[in-house]
């Protein structure tokens, strides 16, 4: 009868936690950035991120600070860095390399010249 009791506790502890928190849905008004890659599909070895910053309404951002991580979706695997792009027209080429195929997670974070920041997460199937 213990076990139980114990059991209908854990349920009950379980049951009464708080919801994730929603995703945060950005201001109408704030910048966009889209990623590309080069080749696409991508595929193992050398690549370039294309990174595209603009304004809500179209407007190329230069002069931001672009830092990139690749991550795989598995653990035990090491990140790849990449960053320190120039940009044209709002258009960052950011040097990459894919290590090995399958899927991964690049986290791109945008410094923008005001200060305010901007970090978007995609997901992406590399070809072995």
């Amino acid at each position: 009868m213990p076990t139980l009791l114990t059991l209908l506790l854990l349920l009950t502890l379980v049951g009464c936690r708080e919801p994730a928190p929603p995703t945060p849905t950005p201001a109408p008004d704030a910048p966009r950035l889209r990623l590309a890659v080069d080749p696409d599909p991508a595929a193992v070895g050398d690549a370039a991120l294309l990174i595209t910053l603009t304004t809500f309404d179209g407007q190329p951002i230069d002069g931001a600070q672009i830092t990139v991580r690749g991550d795989m979706n598995h653990a035990g695997m090491q990140p790849v860095l990449s960053g320190g792009a120039e940009s044209e027209n709002g258009v960052y080429r950011v040097p990459f390399r894919w290590t090995m195929g399958g899927d991964w997670i690049v986290t791109i974070t945008a410094v923008l010249p005001d200060g305010r920041q901007i970090v978007k997460t995609v997901d992406l199937a590399v070809r072995s």
